[in-house]
This record gives structure tokens, C-alpha cells and sequence, in this order.
């Protein structure tokens, strides 16, 4: 079942131009992210305890429809894919307005890095489990 965050774009991530500023969308698509692991118990207290978290190497964006300043906007956040041995994930989110009509798409490639050593590995069988459920949310 997708999961959907609901947002009042805040005027800090309005632009010269009267609209959501291109950081104002991968804010609140980063934050819908964040809350989707949190819901599945991907929390930054598990992350620390299990001295490991996710990383972005590649995010674009591409924006359909403008966004105001006090527009509500819907966060549509998903993981894609996750490679066999859970070190690489790709994820989607969709920022929607409240015509259900998609004002932008954002698709970040990413892994797991280890907090001690710096590099990116693998996440331990607690995780794999955890971040697996979240392909199962269309």
C-alpha cells in the first residue's frame, strides 16, 4: 500500500520567482523519504546503534507543474529497487499537488555506509529485513 506525506510548503523554499525553490523539493522529498523507513522502524536511533546508515551518490529531479508558497503538497516516497545482498538501493518519490496532479519526480541511487570504517557495505540482517518491507509499498 503507498504511503503519502502531507506538506504546507513553507515560504523558505520559495524562490525569486514566486516557487518552490529546486531545494524545496528535494527537502520535502527527502523528508517523505525519511518518515516512510521511520514508519518501518529504520530509525536514527537503529542507524546509530547499528553504527550504519543510507546514503544518496545520484539524485535528479524533474519538475512538471509549479508550486506556491502555503500550497499543500503530498509526498509519494517508495524504494524501487534494492540489490540481492541489500548494499544498493534506488528510490522514487513524487511531490503532488492537491489536484493529485504530479508537480515533480525525484529518483536518488544510494547505498550503506558504514559509520566506522566510511565505506559502503552491506547492512546487517536486522536492516536487510527492514528496508525489504519497504519494497512491498507500491
Amino acid at each position: 500500500m503507498a504511503k503519502e506525506y502531507k506538506y504546507k510548503v513553507d515560504k523558505s523554499f520559495i524562490d525569486f520567482n514566486g516557487h518552490l525553490a529546486e531545494f524545496g523539493y528535494y527537502y520535502y522529498g527527502v523528508d517523505g523519504l525519511r518518515k516512510l523507513c521511520e514508519d518501518k522502524g529504520c530509525t536514527p536511533e537503529l542507524y546509530e546503534e547499528l553504527k550504519i546508515g543510507p546514503i544518496t551518490f545520484q539524485t535528479s529531479v524533474s519538475f512538471k507543474k509549479e508550486v506556491r508558497e502555503s500550497s499543500i503538497i503530498f509526498v509519494n516516497p517508495r524504494i524501487i529497487s534494492i540489490s540481492e545482498d541489500c548494499k544498493k538501493w534506488s528510490s522514487q518519490s513524487y511531490i503532488l499537488n492537491v489536484e493529485r496532479e504530479i508537480c515533480a519526480s525525484i529518483a536518488s541511487n544510494g547505498a550503506f555506509m558504514d559509520h566506522v570504517s566510511r565505506r559502503v557495505i552491506p547492512p546487517p540482517k536486522e536492516l536487510k529485513e527492514k528496508w525489504r518491507l519497504l519494497l512491498e509499498i507500491e
